[in-house]
């Protein structure tokens, strides 16, 4: 897919991709600036995704934004398409995105992406464009202040609480970021359609449950007594809208179809598993009464100051802790033993949280009579500009007009991934050892990681071009990453050994098979921070299980669909050894 405007004469326009590898959501952060500086002279502006649906969605926005000179591309591969119907989700896995589209993505002048794992393409060759992060939500938790933002050339972000805290964590610099406000508003203004009531001729309020998929989030805990609370009384009507990422796929969507079910008919309970309307703020507008945890779209809701409730599901000591700054917009509760006379309470008491909401909206979002998308457009145009005219930057003839070909020479790369991802590797690791203290990764960071290296090396289990790799020397791989392999269980058979790339370190990945217990993997990671010491924790994405822990100044990661009770064993068993 490709429409392009042609322009004559002049100096070659600059070239530039929003590049989408992950759920539809994030498109909301970009596409609004997309069109924008498509609208500027001298601009050639492409927006990109492995998925068609994502790219058929970008054009229906930008059509409403003025986006009409707007390239789009989706790169496709049989071995992309294959593996994205083994897996499921919304995307297909984003480290084989990220490699099949790595040679056309590195002909461009820069990338703008509203995530961080996309940084891999350095890594992977992609050394010529400029890097631009787009800000993907507002909210205070860790992981929105990661490390690697550091190593973008230019950061956008929405006002100057974040300005503020990674000047202070020193993860931007002076002039190579811009405070811009919150493109998305006008994304989502634009997607929604303002006259629709998911109650029709029902005056109660609205409840909007908006839990987040991460381990800090409630749903695993308290999602079912929630809604057991709202179907019990008849004073408000509830919709659950998750974040996205908690029912992408068909193993997490199997997982909580049954409690989905249960309540499908209920008159006053909408379960939305992830609709366009659980991304263009159709919940957060409509909606009566926030109740959530830590997603940051609780500063969404906050565009018109309205009564919050918020679940501390993991009994957090948070009143100090700046990564919950929005907690102190309504009341905390730690269970759902009350949980309607709390919702009731959060009503009453709202005139007390008001200032405080207001005053939080304000710092998060910077506001000006120019939308934020220009305010954004022209930011990214002035760096280019200033990126260009560096005596050193490297330039090229080549067009980004079409798709990456799915050739022979890239039909190989993939056959040769084995080869391919310790090569990758091999291009940090000299950089990796030379950093004096600790790689500072959010528990998430490492667990996505894991869980994205096991979702690869079970794709290379089903394909007969890729034989496995069972020659296994802990003292050979821990001489080449510094990754110290424990000792495993007599019992278990090492089917498969891999090192792949990550964006917060390298990783070993180990496929083992048990007698009694099946297929799994097993990740290593060195100089990772997690909640976890020597006793292993569990967590779970996209269906999979992940029991986690640390040893030694190592990070360690089960990986599989076995019963939590048996991973945390297996785990348990390795950490002991150890």
């Amino acid at each position: 897919m490709n429409r392009s405007v042609e322009r004559g004469g002049g100096a070659r326009p600059i070239r530039i991709c929003f590049w989408f590898n992950a759920q539809r959501h994030q498109l909301l952060h970009g596409i609004a600036t997309a069109a924008a500086l498509s609208r500027q002279e001298g601009y050639e502006v492409t927006v990109a995704s492995p998925s068609a649906d994502h790219i058929h969605y970008a054009e229906r926005l930008a059509s409403k934004l003025g986006g009409e000179k707007l390239r789009y591309v989706v790169p496709k591969s049989p071995v992309m398409d294959r593996a994205w119907r083994h897996f499921g989700g919304s995307v297909p896995p984003k480290l084989l995105s990220l490699m099949l589209a790595a040679p056309w993505l590195n002909r461009f002048d820069a990338i703008a992406i509203p995530e961080r794992t996309s940084l891999i393409l350095r890594k992977m060759g992609v050394t010529r464009p400029e890097f631009i992060h787009l800000d993907h939500g507002a909210g205070d938790r860790a992981i929105g202040f990661d490390r690697r933002i550091r190593l973008f050339d230019f950061v956008l972000m929405a006002g100057d609480k974040h300005r503020d805290r990674l000047l202070r964590e020193g993860l931007i610099r002076p002039g190579a970021y811009a405070v811009v406000g919150y493109p998305k508003f006008e994304a989502a203004d634009a997607a929604r359609d303002a006259e629709w009531n998911p109650f029709p001729g029902d005056d109660r309020p609205v409840v909007l449950y908006n839990p987040h998929f991460s381990t800090l989030g409630s749903w695993q805990t308290l999602g079912e007594a929630v809604l057991e609370a709202f179907a019990a009384q008849d004073r408000y009507n509830l919709i659950v809208a998750p974040h996205v990422r908690l029912l992408d796929g068909d193993a997490a969507r199997a997982r909580w179809q049954g409690l989905i079910d249960r309540y499908a008919d209920h008159p006053r309970i909408l379960i939305d598993p992830g609709s366009d309307r659980s991304i263009d703020m159709s919940y957060t507008s409509r909606a009566d009464i926030y109740l959530g945890d830590v997603s940051s779209q609780v500063y969404e809701f906050l565009r018109a100051s309205r009564p919050c409730l918020f679940l501390n599901a993991n009994h957090l000591e948070w009143s100090e802790d700046e990564n919950y700054l929005h907690w102190h917009f309504g009341p905390v509760l730690d269970d759902c033993a009350a949980l309607i006379a709390a919702v009731d309470d959060a009503v009453r008491s709202h005139p007390f949280y008001a200032a405080r909401q207001r005053a939080g909206f304000v710092a998060t979002f910077s506001d000006e009579d120019t939308p934020a998308s220009i305010r954004a457009a022209t930011a990214i145009a002035t760096h280019l500009r200033s990126a260009r005219s560096r005596p050193w930057r490297r330039t090229s003839s080549r067009r980004p007009e079409h798709a990456p070909s799915v050739g022979e020479r890239v039909r190989c790369a993939i056959r040769k991934l084995a080869v391919v991802a310790p090569a990758v590797v091999g291009g940090w690791l000299l950089h990796d050892f030379t950093q004096p203290t600790p790689i500072a990764a959010a528990p998430d960071s490492f667990v996505d990681e894991a869980v994205a290296s096991h979702e690869i090396l079970l794709l290379r289990d089903v394909m007969r071009s890729q034989p496995e790799t069972r020659d296994f020397e802990p003292k050979e791989i821990q001489a080449a990453t510094g990754i110290q392999i424990p000792k495993l269980p007599a019992n278990w058979t090492v089917l498969d050994v891999q090192i792949f790339p990550s964006d917060i370190g390298p990783s070993v990945q180990l496929m083992i098979e048990t007698a009694g217990h099946g297929r799994f993997t097993m990740a290593a990671m060195r100089r990772v921070d997690t909640p976890a010491e020597g006793k292993p924790l569990l967590d779970r994405r996209k269906g999979e299980r992940i029991a986690f822990w640390e040893e030694n100044g190592f990070a360690y990661a089960l990986v599989g669909q076995e019963s939590a009770a048996s991973l945390l064993q297996l785990a348990s068993q390795v950490a002991e050894e150890s």
